[in-house]
C-alpha cells in the first residue's frame, strides 16, 4: 500500500509537470489560464502590456 508521503510526491510531480508542459510545450492558443489578446487593449498601443 502506498504511503501518504508517496501519494503527495506523485501528486506534486504531476502538478509540476503539468505546469511545465503548459508553460513551455503548448502553443499559446492552447494554454490554460490567463489569456492576453491584443484585441483587449484596443487598436492603439496604450502601454497596458
Amino acid at each position: 500500500m502506498m504511503s501518504l508521503q508517496s501519494i503527495l510526491v506523485y501528486l506534486t510531480l504531476a502538478v509540476a509537470l503539468g505546469y511545465l508542459i503548459n508553460r513551455f510545450v503548448l502553443p499559446k492558443k492552447l494554454r490554460i489560464g490567463k489569456k492576453n489578446s491584443s484585441a483587449d487593449c484596443g487598436k492603439d498601443d496604450c502601454g497596458c502590456h
